[in-house]
């Protein structure tokens, strides 16, 4: 079979399977996001599957739009990286491989000599990362504000005089903030608190990093702009496959000087892949639709929601300083069966907890209507 054959015949699928969840979900916008899928409530994008993810780097290729890089260097890579620089209010940025290796690479800069690094006691670097800033980088990682979602200045003055005045003086190298914080169900740190202690730590000569992952999400829930949020700190992370898409990758922001060269870096963690054009293209692809279709889907997901409240058995409950999830209980029925039902119907649920679910908001829910969407939950307390 001939090439362009291949690519026809795929389309025509695509196409027809579009079309079947469209006319089947009541779905009529002609984005990117209208995709044919199920609507789920498990990730912060769209979890292309494999079929869409392929289709979509053959549509951008044969339009052209993919400039291949070298080891992660040029090309479409570079145009993400100042796509991205832009959006996060930045002078430059640099692609990463993952998340992990973006905080990693940031804190460790930015605090140079001095090795405390001040993180949440509930974030990811500091909870998920198997010690690596510890291991690999001799980083001393100070946890702040055990189980919740912020932490004080007057914890980090605390901190601070602790450091001047012990026996051995050292210094604070760098504060990291991450917000949303997803072992705190993506509740969101509060801005005008980022500000003070960002402020604070600029006037004692301490470097600050925002791991905003989901920082296009927090976003749109507080009316800032990413740009505004980067701009009170040194440097910047955000994921590319929770919001964008891309099957992995990250961005991190920051000046020219903080930039320059940090890919010598990256390479020696062994995080300079060969090719990263199909991260790249993808999440450059969604890079400007995500804030206007994640905004969408907050305003379907809140109608949603609000018809959800004819039924007795249903309570949804946003969390405080909440972002993108919502806990719904369903009470007086079997849950699993209850999310089975909506499997059938192409709606994907997480596994229920002792009182229901924890429902995460993403673009996938402007594939249908609030209603069509109410009305299959109550189909699916009857199944």
């Amino acid at each position: 079979m001939r090439r362009r054959d291949f690519i026809r015949i795929g389309s025509l699928i695509a196409g027809t399977a579009a079309q079947q969840t469209a006319y089947a979900t009541g779905a009529t916008a002609k984005t990117p996001y209208s995709a044919a899928g199920s609507i789920d409530f498990l990730h912060d994008g769209l979890s292309l599957s494999p079929q869409e993810y392929a289709n979509l780097l053959m549509k951008l290729a044969d339009e052209g739009r993919i400039k291949p890089d070298y080891y992660s260097n040029g090309g479409i890579v570079e145009e993400l990286e100042n796509k991205f620089a832009r959006l996060l209010g930045k002078e430059a940025a640099l692609f990463m491989p993952t998340g992990t290796l973006a905080n990693h690479i940031a804190v460790r800069h930015l605090a140079n000599n001095n090795r405390r690094v001040l993180v949440q006691e509930q974030s990811h670097l500091y909870n998920d990362t198997g010690d690596g800033s510890q291991t690999l980088s001799a980083l001393n990682l100070v946890p702040l504000g055990e189980n919740a979602v912020e932490f004080t200045l007057g914890q980090v003055e605390n901190i601070l005089k602790k450091t001047k005045t012990g026996r051995v003086e050292t210094r604070i190298g760098a504060i990291s903030i991450e917000s949303p914080v997803r072992r705190q169900q993506d509740r969101m740190f509060d801005y005008s608190n980022m500000k003070t202690i960002s402020g604070y730590a600029k006037n004692n000569g301490i470097k600050t990093h925002l791991d905003g992952a989901r920082i296009f999400v927090q976003a749109v829930h507080t009316q800032i702009s990413p740009a505004q949020y980067g701009e009170q700190f040194d440097t910047v992370y955000t994921s590319l496959w929770k919001c964008f898409n891309a099957a992995s990758g990250a961005i991190l922001a920051g000046s020219k000087a903080f930039t320059e060269n940090l890919f010598h870096e990256r390479r020696m963690f062994g995080g300079s892949l060969p090719a990263a054009w199909p991260f790249a293209a993808v999440a450059l692809h969604f890079a400007d639709g995500f804030t206007d279709e994640y905004a969408k889907a907050w305003a379907k997901a809140e109608t949603f929601f609000s018809l959800l409240k004819k039924e007795e058995r249903f309570e949804a409950i946003p969390f405080e300083k909440g972002s993108h999830i919502v806990r719904l209980n369903v009470r007086d029925t079997d849950r699993k069966r209850f999310a089975q039902n909506l499997a059938k119907k192409n709606i994907q649920l997480p596994e229920p907890d002792a009182t229901g679910f924890l429902l995460k908001v993403n673009p996938s829910i402007n594939r249908g209507t609030p209603e069509n969407l109410a009305n299959a939950f109550m189909e699916a307390l009857r199944g």
